[in-house]
C-alpha cells in the first residue's frame, strides 16, 4: 500500500518526535539510565519502591547537568521548580561530579541530606541528567511527589 504525500510527511513527523522522547527519557543517554538503575537499586535494598522516570524532569535534570559541565563544577539549580508541571507536592535534587556515574552515585548515598531525597518514600517520579565532560561525569537528579 502506497501512502499519500502528506499522510508519509506526518507518519514521518511523528516517528522523529518519538525517537526524541525516547532520547530525552535516556534511552539516548546511558549514562542518566545507569543512574537510574543505580538509584532504583538503592532504593530497592533500602525496602522503598523505585522511581519511573519523568520525561519532564528528565529534561530538567539534564539541562542542570549540561550547566554543571559547561562551567565544570557542580551547583544546584537556582530556580528548582521552573519547568515541572503544576501538580507536584514535595520536589529534591541531587547533583554530584565524579570519575563515574557509580562514584558521583556513590559520593551522593554517603552524604546524609542527598541519601535523604534518594530515599525518600513520599517521591513517586524521577528525573536523572548525566554529562560526560574529559573524564568527568556531572550528574544531576530531580525527585517530586505528586
Amino acid at each position: 500500500m502506497l501512502l499519500s504525500s502528506p499522510l508519509r510527511r506526518l507518519l514521518t513527523a511523528v516517528v522523529g518526535l518519538l525517537i526524541l522522547a525516547t532520547a530525552a527519557c535516556g534511552g539516548g543517554n546511558g549514562l542518566a539510565a545507569e543512574d537510574a538503575t543505580l538509584v532504583n537499586q538503592y532504593r530497592a535494598a533500602s525496602g522503598i519502591a523505585g522511581l519511573p522516570r519523568s520525561y519532564e524532569l528528565d529534561l530538567k535534570a539534564q539541562a542542570q547537568a549540561q550547566r554543571m559541565a559547561d562551567a565544570n563544577t557542580i551547583f544546584h539549580s537556582t530556580n528548582l521548580v521552573a519547568g515541572v508541571s503544576p501538580g507536584w507536592q514535595l520536589i529534591g535534587e541531587n547533583v554530584a561530579m565524579a570519575g563515574s556515574v557509580s562514584q558521583a552515585q556513590a559520593a551522593l548515598q554517603a552524604s546524609a541530606p542527598h541519601r535523604e531525597n534518594l530515599l525518600n518514600w513520599a517521591y513517586n517520579e524521577m528525573g536523572i541528567g548525566a554529562v560526560q565532560k574529559g573524564n568527568r561525569v556531572y550528574l544531576a537528579q530531580v525527585f517530586v511527589q505528586r
